[in-house]
């Protein structure tokens, strides 16, 4: 539905094999000189779509003429912050699985997991904070997005059967969507020194994020037994399910009900071409913004200009 964006972000890992599989050995040495994450080493390394990852590394340019261990620990910070974050999901979502494997909190449970997230967090914020020492925007910006993340994960708790597309929208950016712009925000600014390119990309990453988001959600419902889901199980208000409400003119009281009858009108539902149609009307500012980062890479990155002017963020 809104696989395009999607796919064409990850159809570049093969041209950017290289990049991950260096960025790994940072992961990896980062896991070294923390040894109680070895217990989690299996699930972080060579793990996971990566997108933020190949959004920094599609948007690098070589302009300015970056350490590697700079260009490489700053995206690896921010892969291990994701996934100390997913250790706090997990809790939260009582997940058992991660990654086609045992979840953490699964075999070590709850409080191992929040204290471990927790280590990993503060570890990862102390070492951008040593990596970049002397960028006050990059410092900035960091933090800001950080606190976003949080912020919407706190916020994602309070969504309810009366929540509005509008404030779901605002969690997804603020929870998904954060790292997103930071991620291509930071792949552009740190190698071609243009704030205001930068800022242009960070907003295309923001709603690359929300996108991503959106699909996430379609796809849990998309599962031939998405009875099974912890979405679903746990209630939870996410885009299918308001989208069915505001469309379709489904009450929350069938959407949630667990009863095979529901599960065959939601599943048809969802299915239909009509479903399809409406989430893109109702996605389509996002996924327009999200589809310029195509038309860039067609027109060619490094044709780009990179005129140093600092602005506003």
């Amino acid at each position: 539905m809104f696989s395009e964006v999607i796919d064409w972000i990850l159809s570049r890992r093969a041209s950017l094999g290289a990049d991950l599989r260096t960025l790994d050995n940072y992961i990896s040495g980062f896991i070294t000189q923390n040894g109680e994450l070895k217990r989690i080493s299996s699930l972080m390394i060579g793990k996971g779509k990566r997108i933020r990852s190949i959004l920094y590394f599609t948007l690098w340019n070589n302009t300015y003429r970056i350490s590697e261990e700079l260009k490489f620990k700053t995206i690896a910070i921010l892969e291990i912050m994701h996934y100390a974050s997913i250790l706090h999901d997990d809790v939260i979502d009582g997940s058992k699985m991660r990654r086609g494997e045992a979840s953490f909190v699964s075999s070590h449970g709850a409080q191992a997991s929040i204290l471990l997230g927790d280590f990993m967090l503060i570890r990862a914020v102390v070492e951008f904070v040593r990596l970049h020492s002397q960028g006050d925007i990059v410092q900035r910006l960091f933090f800001r997005e950080c606190s976003s993340t949080a912020y919407g994960a706190l916020l994602e708790q309070g969504l309810h059967a009366g929540s509005s597309l509008s404030q779901y929208v605002r969690c997804a950016a603020l929870k998904t969507g954060a790292f997103f712009k930071l991620s291509c925000f930071l792949g552009s600014y740190l190698s071609t020194g243009d704030f205001v390119y930068s800022r242009k990309m960070a907003i295309i990453g923001l709603c690359v994020g929300i996108i991503f988001q959106v699909q996430n959600d379609i796809d849990c419902y998309s599962h031939e037994r998405f009875e099974d889901s912890e979405d679903y199980l746990m209630g939870r208000i996410t885009f299918p399910i308001v989208i069915l409400r505001d469309y379709f003119g489904f009450d929350m009281q069938k959407l949630l009900d667990r009863r095979q009858g529901s599960y065959d009108d939601i599943r048809s539902a969802i299915s239909s071409e009509e479903f399809r149609n409406a989430a893109r009307l109702a996605m389509r500012r996002y996924l327009n913004v999200a589809e310029k980062l195509i038309r860039i890479d067609e027109a060619g990155f490094s044709n780009q200009s990179h005129q140093t002017k600092p602005t506003r963020w």
